[in-house]
């Protein structure tokens, strides 16, 4: 028998490559001595426990071999063509970092941590060039920030505008000296990131988030860098054993030990998955730590929220098997996604049954409050119903969406002679006012309505105007009463009066531990609603969230609703989804923005920075609908030539009526796509909404007809007072933000006419 722990590598394992492999180490466990595993040593290594072993003909993998209480154990360093593989094995060395105690894998050409360090590197300043050429270059740097849609502007690394000595990241931080110093040399963006490339994992982030403004302290904090005491009486083994264990270490080491099974899910998990297995430092301290309350975790798109979330309902179930654990989200298929999730993280976690129940409870929002109320006694029920709306009627028997209800507005509004100007008489306008101020106040009567702040509330309301207002709700009440109708987000609090009702009797709660997913998203009525689901107390409420990606629910402070995080809120900064280049595309997207964060505070979009390296955004400018087309089918052709398994590219469209022309047109010119929720074929792209990718990511996206027609969405802004539309423009920009930020790899924007306004393109 043997043990295996894998080494995280930038370079994935070819799909044609992922059964060799697995047949590979399968053997390996069972037997590391069979013949046909050809283990071997190299001649004059820079580590002799390296070994190489046969997975094909023309391939051979790398390994160290180190024996832990007489058993074998192999580190699997990767997979190359039989030379490369020679060459990677005698240059390479497994090692504890001397000064923080990590454990990496290093070549042998790399100087020596005992180098004296490198000394303070200034900026590459070139010699200036003649008259001539000066021209020929000027000329050729403006042709090519014409053809990126850029100024031609001196890049300056951002290692040197922090002011950091380079010799603090060795003797402190325990860099490798030429990695920091080719860090400082970097000329660009894509010279630092492909120098990162190849850098092992925590190296890699430790510039990074220093070359985002990240100070050298919080990067020794975030990654758990403290001083290495090197123990004289220990074997190299133990010391390696021990340093497993560090948290920078597991950023890029998975025990796998002798199962296989585990062994499979780390080869075929890929890039998508490969959060199941490894764990940022800073991610490991969220999803484990213990809080006195609440806890509020943002962080931009494809930071990791849910990655941590997902650890963090593992943890809490481990630790307490009979807890109640409810792990929620804004929507149904964003709630789908986190289940998967969860069983690709530990299958044998113990799901509950129904709310109330021991085990995870997974569940998208809406879905968990209507399980809530439907199953209340009726004169729970009915007792909700008359606190809500001052009337003791029966339980609402249809439930109205976002359209229904808007609809309803316009019926009140068209009966009632309300006198409001057009800014006010708004669907809009009334339902956000319904929703912010008068729901979650419990308001029954138009006396509580004239005195009740309206805190957060862009437009002035008057004593006149306030009466005219009611006059609406009154009439919009009045409807959905004889149609036995209530919308979502009074079922949201009818579901919370329920709850509450119970705690006061009883102190019953349904909940031990709630987790939330998109938490930007939710609006007041879920925020009063999950307070009341669980009792306020330690790591009662875990809340992952991105403000910049609030695409639907309001700007409500979770302090109103008896929910406090002051204190206890941190934020993740470095993006493992997508390329630096997507990533500054999407967040130029909400450059200027006036974004704010969940308790009303400006939320920065600064500092934000990936791992990952790839070919800018394109822009494509097209004269009409059925040139675009063309350009689509053309890119989807020229990705299938290169290799791009089309299933993992998504075409993201603003509407539904989008989504059919995309692929009616695509179908015209011989390209199969499909939408969203039908099964994934071979082959076949997905076209969907933007508001329907939420969550998901792919490949390549392709953001299609971003013209000035679509974005922002007329319907969203027409007829609103100018702070209202303010504020549903910035929904419109945050929609654009979420799209981009899908991309893994490469990203392309195309429109028809006019571009958008919120892609900023001249």
């Amino acid at each position: 028998m043997a043990l295996v722990t894998w080494i995280k590598q930038k370079d994935k394992i070819d799909g044609t490559m992922k059964n060799k492999v697995y047949s590979f180490f399968e053997k390996l466990q069972k037997d590391d001595t069979a013949p046909g595993l050809h283990i071997e040593p190299m001649h004059t290594p820079a580590d002799p426990r390296v070994r190489t072993g046969r997975i094909d003909l023309n391939y051979r993998a790398v390994l160290f071999k180190v024996a832990f209480d007489t058993i074998p154990h192999y580190f699997y360093y990767g997979a190359w063509p039989h030379d490369e593989a020679i060459d990677i094995a005698r240059s390479s060395v497994l090692q504890v970092n001397s000064v923080n105690g990590v454990l990496e894998v290093i070549r042998a050409s790399m100087p020596d941590r005992d180098t004296p360090p490198v000394p303070p590197i200034a900026p590459v300043v070139p010699d200036a060039p003649t008259p001539e050429a000066e021209g020929e270059q000027g000329a050729a740097a403006e042709e090519h920030a014409a053809a990126q849609g850029e100024t031609a502007e001196p890049w300056m690394n951002p290692l040197h505008e922090c002011g950091i000595d380079p010799a603090e990241l060795v003797s402190e931080l325990g860099l490798a000296p030429d990695l920091v110093g080719r860090a400082f040399a970097a000329s660009s963006d894509e010279d630092l990131l492909n120098i990162l490339d190849d850098a092992p994992e925590w190296q890699a982030t430790a510039l990074l988030e220093l070359a985002a403004g990240t100070s050298v302290q919080e990067v020794q904090d975030k990654l758990a860098l403290s001083r290495y005491v090197d123990d004289p009486g220990a074997t190299e083994e133990e010391k390696i054993r021990k340093s497993l264990e560090h948290p920078a270490t597991k950023m890029q080491f998975t025990f796998v030990g002798d199962d296989s099974d585990e062994l499979k899910k780390v080869i075929e998990g890929g890039d998508f998955d490969s959060w199941r297995t490894f764990l940022h430092p800073e991610q490991r301290v969220y999803s484990e730590r213990h809080y006195n309350g609440s806890f509020r975790l943002s962080g931009g798109a494809g930071t990791g929220k849910t990655v941590v979330l997902l650890h963090r309902a593992r943890m809490l179930a481990l630790a307490e098997p009979a807890s109640r654990i409810v792990l929620t989200t804004f929507t149904t298929t964003l709630a789908d996604s986190l289940e998967s999730g969860l069983s690709k993280l530990d299958a044998n976690l113990s799901r509950a049954a129904k709310p109330g129940a021991s085990g995870i409870y997974v569940s998208g929002v809406d879905s968990l409050v209507s399980k809530v109320f439907r199953g209340a006694q009726e004169t729970e029920q009915r007792r909700a119903m008359k606190d809500l709306f001052g009337l003791e009627v029966s339980a609402p028997g249809k439930i109205l969406d976002t359209d229904g209800a808007r609809q309803q507005w316009e019926s009140a509004l068209a009966d009632v002679d309300h006198q409001l100007e057009l800014e006010l008489a708004n669907p809009t306008f009334l339902q956000q006012e319904y929703e912010t101020v008068i729901l979650p106040n419990v308001i029954s009567g138009k006396d509580e309505y004239l005195k009740v702040p309206r805190a957060g509330r862009g437009t002035a309301l008057n004593r006149a105007k306030r009466l005219a207002v009611w006059k609406v709700v009154e009439s919009y009440r009045y409807y959905n009463r004889i149609e036995m109708h209530a919308s979502f987000v009074e079922l949201a609090h009818l579901a919370a009066l329920v709850l509450r009702q119970r705690a006061e009797a009883s102190g019953a709660r349904l909940a031990d531990h709630v987790l939330i997913d998109e938490a930007q998203d939710l609006h007041a009525g879920h925020w009063l609603f999950l307070r009341e689901l669980v009792q306020l107390g330690p790591d009662d409420l875990f809340i992952a969230e991105d403000s910049h990606q609030r695409i639907y629910g309001q700007k409500v402070p979770l302090s109103r609703f008896g929910i406090g995080i002051v204190g206890r809120s941190r934020r993740l900064t470095l993006n493992y989804r997508t390329t630096q280049q997507n990533l500054a595309y999407a967040v130029g997207i909400l450059s200027g923005a006036p974004v704010t964060d969940i308790e009303g505070d400006q939320e920065s979009s600064s500092g934000y920075t990936s791992s990952r390296v790839g070919p800018r955004p394109v822009e494509i400018a097209t004269a009409s609908l059925a040139e675009e087309l063309d350009n689509l089918a053309a890119y989807l052709r020229e990705w299938k030539d290169e290799g791009v398994p089309l299933e993992t590219v998504g075409i993201l469209v603003r509407s539904n009526f989008q989504v059919g022309k995309v692929i009616n047109g695509l179908n015209e010119r011989d390209v199969e796509a499909r939408t969203a929720g039908a099964p994934t074929l071979p082959g076949v792209p997905s076209v969907m909404t933007m508001h329907r990718s939420k969550g998901m990511e792919f490949t390549r996206v392709v953001l299609f007809g971003i013209s000035d027609q679509t974005l922002p969405a007329s319907y969203q802004v027409k007829d609103l007072a100018p702070a209202e539309q303010a504020d549903a423009i910035l929904r419109e920009r945050s929609l654009l933000y979420v799209a981009a930020t899908r991309a893994r790899d490469g990203l392309v924007v195309s429109w028809s006419g006019k571009p958008s306004e919120l892609l900023g393109t001249k």
